[in-house]
């Protein structure tokens, strides 16, 4: 993916909001359609756990874009409890078994950061959506087993990514005990999609420093994670993205993994460009090394081709995030 991969520019851009995580899919009709999360531009760099947080959709006729709003498929008016359930964030959307299903997260705690797991699912991506199970849509939480190694997580359980592995459902989720920065990614399982979901006893990955942002996907006979390696623990370069590679899916282990992209400024703009970018007082910076967050793959015949984040900085000088997307070719990338 990093040898191969070009940006193609904006996906989805609006100087009203905050768009923040991003997740793709292809319709049977061969329309790519992005499921992001945002904010009011209003609320700053924190809106995203504030209560008018929503997941919203996103259609183009290409891959590339251009991509138009559709609709709000969630928001916290729409939760069963919206003192215990608000700001939906991180969607992961997939399609198993005939049907649509989208991850999220959601706050539980006001005045503070602690993340559960929910799922919605459809017959179509226009809809309706539903929730799934008995509780509200709510799929995964941390243990309340004192011996689980997610007890008492810092904020939760987040980040979900979501795989079939044989009979099994298998939910990806990043934790962190006793501190954020021990996160490791777990897996819960279920023999049934909507759950209920056990959480397994140990975590999936043996990273060495701080990730989150996971997608799941399968090649062949080989089952990936795309992670973030945030502060560079990981690879040796602060922000870069990982590729973790498995047999089994429930076994990621670092010596096997590869940098899978660099940051957004290895493929935008000479370094003129990026001083004259970072010179602007009116840009949006999150991180001014650009690294790339919230990373997904669109596959195409089974294979990724395109790849779609945010980033640390706006490189159009805008004052809110926004969602890009690079053409990648899998098979020269290798």
């Amino acid at each position: 993916m990093a040898l191969t991969a070009k940006l193609i520019g904006t996906a989805v851009s609006d100087p009203n909001w905050f768009n923040w995580c991003v997740s793709p899919i292809q319709s049977k009709d061969g329309k790519t359609h992005l499921f992001t999360s945002r904010w009011p531009a209003r609320e700053g760099d924190q809106g995203w756990i504030g209560p008018n947080a929503e997941i919203a959709h996103y259609v183009a006729d290409k891959p590339e874009g251009p991509f138009q709003f559709v609709e709000t498929v969630l928001k916290t008016s729409m939760f069963a409890d919206s003192e215990k359930m608000f700001a939906p964030h991180n969607p992961r959307i997939e399609y198993v078994d005939g049907k649509y299903i989208l991850l999220y997260i959601f706050q539980t705690v006001k005045k503070d950061v602690k993340m559960r797991i929910g799922m919605m699912i459809a017959d179509k991506l226009e809809g309706p959506w539903r929730f799934a199970g008995k509780n509200g849509g709510q799929v995964a939480e941390v243990s309340q087993d004192p011996r689980h190694w997610t007890y008492n997580s810092v904020i939760g359980i987040d980040n979900p990514a979501f795989m079939k592995i044989g009979k099994k459902y298998c939910i990806y989720f990043k934790s962190g005990t006793p501190k954020q920065l021990a996160a490791r990614y777990g897996i819960a399982t279920s023999d049934k999609l909507e759950g209920p979901y056990t959480l397994q006893d140990k975590p999936v990955t043996d990273n060495a420093s701080y990730l989150e942002d996971a997608q799941a996907f399968k090649l062949g006979k080989q089952y990936y994670l795309l992670t973030t390696d945030n502060l560079g623990g990981n690879t040796g370069i602060y922000g870069n993205l990982i590729l973790w590679k498995s047999n089994t899916g429930t076994d990621f282990k670092l010596k096997d993994a590869k940098i899978a992209m660099g940051n957004i400024l290895d493929y935008w703009g000479t370094e003129e460009d990026h001083q004259k970018l970072l010179a602007n007082p009116k840009h949006y910076e999150h991180d001014k090394s650009g690294k790339l967050e919230r990373p997904a793959v669109l596959l195409i015949n089974g294979k990724p081709a395109y790849f779609y984040s945010t980033a640390g900085l706006n490189i159009s000088g805008g004052q809110v995030a926004e969602n890009y997307v690079f053409k990648i070719d899998w098979n020269n990338g290798k």
